[in-house]
């Protein structure tokens, strides 16, 4: 799996949402860094999952919109939202926040973080090299971490779609499609109609399938970006215009 993506405030909205899974890290210093065990696993279960990596303050001072984005993601995942923005790893499915998790080992992991140290304790014993404990102990911690975060994520991606599926078969927009459309167009709800309009119009010539340059995979990619984008502003559309449904569409001409 390759290195994480250094990404900035600027390009982040793209970044989530133009791979279908992505998992960005927010770390709060140099050595916090991207857990390795994490990065295969994820690698090894999807194989075009997209991970990258910002700075905390790098983060804070990207813009507002960046970081109600992420705010109402951690709320919607009912991941701490009441710091705003958090560090550790957040999960994103075609720019919808699946889940967060802060990457650092829980109470139930004590046991096996103990097993390593005792481990790590009697080679330092044999070879007299006490640095052997904490290297044992570190291993330990991103192991168990790095199970933990691929559970969680891969029960988040199974849920999302199920959830999703189900939302489609029903005339009315739940609360969480109705979030999942306004985060697709990157807007919130208090948008205008005619800035929601706009949203729709520039994500569409973002992704459209006419440039994937003759790349099979790249055309299929764009095309499913272009059904959920259509899909995000039919819902929209539908929720404040229920009694239209598809005379709706002239509110943005």
């Amino acid at each position: 799996m390759p290195d994480p993506t250094p990404l900035d405030g600027a390009h982040l909205f793209e970044f989530v949402r133009e791979s279908e899974l992505a998992v960005m890290f927010v770390s709060v210093h140099r050595l916090h860094t991207f857990n390795g065990a994490l990065s295969q696993r994820l690698g090894s279960e999807h194989k075009a999952i997209a991970i990258g990596s910002i700075d905390l303050g790098a983060l804070l001072v990207s813009g507002p919109s960046v970081l109600r984005f992420l705010h109402q993601g951690l709320r919607h995942c009912d991941a701490p939202a009441m710091f705003g923005v958090l560090p550790g790893y957040y999960l994103f499915r075609n720019g919808e926040m699946l889940a967060w998790d802060a990457g650092v080992p829980v109470f139930a992991d004590f046991a096996a973080l103990g097993r390593s140290a005792l481990l790590g304790a009697v080679f330092s014993g044999v070879s007299h090299d006490l640095t052997l404990i904490a290297h044992a102990l570190h291993v330990a911690a991103d192991q168990v971490a790095a199970e933990r975060m691929a559970w969680l994520f891969r029960e988040a991606i199974a849920a999302g779609r199920t959830e999703r599926q189900a939302a489609r078969e029903t005339t009315s927009a739940p609360a969480d499609e109705l979030y999942w459309a306004y985060q697709v167009l990157g807007v919130l709800p208090t948008a205008t109609d005619r800035e929601i309009h706009e949203a729709w119009r520039r994500r569409r010539a973002e992704t459209h399938p006419d440039h994937a340059g003759g790349n099979p995979e790249e055309f299929e990619r764009r095309s499913r970006l272009s059904r959920d984008i259509n899909h995000a502003r039919d819902v929209i559309v539908n929720h404040r215009y229920p009694r239209t449904r598809g005379a709706a569409y002239a509110w943005a001409s």
